[in-house]
């Protein structure tokens, strides 16, 4: 019996993938945990992991064809050479067109690739698959910014992939004036300027946040928090010797919210038609801006670790997604969003909801202002930060229940380290 391999569900929000390359031919040995294809997602571009053995019998869709998740995408055989549904895998190893797909249940956990460093290079050939250049949309759209012709371009990428180091210090061909020639200019719209097509991530976002906005039923709630306290406590972290790495305020956000969640579980609750999910863990996502959108990825079971741990964690897992290495785990699972704007002169913003998560935070910048402290006008450093909520899930008693308890605990930042 051949076993299928079904495109899995990498991220919460992803419906379809596209095949970018296959990293194994039919013929060859496939182990559990081998990365076998590459995979455009609605987030990132991210391999997959084989989650059986056996030989590569059929690949059933082929590099650059898209399909909802849960399709057959190829076949595993315990013996090389096995017929698949009656018909021998051809001895040239050249792939067959896709058949017909049937929808499976399981998903699969996969790791993202490993690129390989190498220096830019340029190529007097065009490598091509079915007159394809191998490169992922958002290397055609540097190459395309720059005006780099892709076919010129030597690929470090598996199969001769292109991969975004091979564009670092390429230059463009230019004309007489000394414009750069663009390999693929976007159409213009008369008297409008440049259009520029949205990537998938673009695409993904935009219609994400209009469902939000137009089935959650959104209302806001905005506290001021007096930093003082907590900019002492991160100063002090950041002298001493006995604590590895870097505490930004990001994390103090997260650990601060992490145990408010805890004690506020109907703000970590999701929305489904049947009614409030509540989650088992406090899986805080945080907002991470790339140069073609936003990426949340996710840090899971927050509740469990220590001030120093989430700062260990959360600061490799956005060097992930800002490297565009996510891992699918990385992805999927958020049940709370906070999106900081703090490093930018920002006072106050609001944030949409992430679906089915039933709020986001979004926190500003610090800043000096005047408050009153026992009847005497003092300078403190506050943070406006507003609660963005699901009325479907939460009413605003809630909501400023959780602001409380989250203001208490960045006003009071020495139980953050317990």
């Amino acid at each position: 019996m051949p076993i299928e391999v079904i495109m899995p569900r990498m991220s919460d929000t992803m419906e379809e993938g596209k095949i970018l390359v296959w990293l194994k031919k039919v013929g060859d040995r496939v182990e559990v945990g081998d990365v076998i294809a590459e995979v455009e997602t609605d987030k990132a571009d991210m391999e997959m992991e084989a989650l059986d053995e056996g030989f590569l019998a059929a690949i059933r869709v082929l590099e650059g064809e898209s399909v909802p998740v849960g399709s057959v995408i190829a076949l595993l055989t315990e013996e090389q050479g096995e017929a698949v549904d009656g018909v021998p895998p051809p001895a040239n190893g050249k792939r067959p067109r896709a058949a017909a797909k049937k929808p499976a249940a399981k998903t699969a956990n996969k790791k993202v690739r490993k690129i390989r460093d190498a220096a830019p290079t340029i190529a007097p050939s065009v490598r091509k698959k079915g007159g394809r250049v191998l490169a992922s949309p958002i290397v055609k759209k540097i190459a395309a910014e720059r005006g780099i012709d892709l076919s010129a371009v030597q690929g470090s990428g598996p199969g001769g992939r292109i991969i975004k180091q091979d564009l670092e210090g390429v230059r463009a061909p230019t004309a007489r004036t000394g414009a750069p020639v663009s390999a693929a200019a976007p159409p213009a719209v008369a008297g409008e300027g440049r259009v520029e097509p949205f990537s998938r991530m673009r695409a993904a976002i935009a219609k994400r946040m209009a469902d939000s906005m137009r089935e959650a039923p959104h209302f806001f709630v905005t506290s001021e928090i007096d930093m003082s306290e907590a900019v002492r406590l991160r100063t002090s972290l950041k002298l001493s010797d006995r604590v590895p790495g870097e505490v930004t305020y990001t994390h103090l956000l997260v650990k601060a919210a992490a145990v408010a969640l805890q004690r506020h579980p109907r703000v970590n609750a999701a929305f489904t038609p049947e009614g409030r999910v509540f989650r088992d863990g406090v899986n805080i996502g945080i907002a991470v801006a790339l140069e073609d959108g936003l990426i949340v990825p996710v840090l899971h079971d927050c509740q469990r670790l220590s001030l120093l741990e989430v700062a260990a964690q959360a600061g490799a897992l956005v060097e992930r997604a800002r490297s565009g290495k996510p891992r699918p785990e990385d992805l999927s699972g958020g049940s709370f969003t906070i999106s900081n704007l703090g490093m930018y002169p920002v006072e106050h913003f609001t944030a949409v909801i992430n679906p089915p998560q039933a709020a986001i935070l979004a926190t500003s910048a610090i800043k000096e202002r005047s408050v009153v402290r026992e009847g005497q006008i003092v300078i403190a450093r506050t943070m406006l930060v507003t609660l963005s909520s699901d009325h479907r899930v939460l009413d605003g008693a809630t909501s400023a229940q959780f602001l409380q308890e989250f203001k208490n605990l960045l006003e009071n930042p020495v139980g953050l380290m317990v």
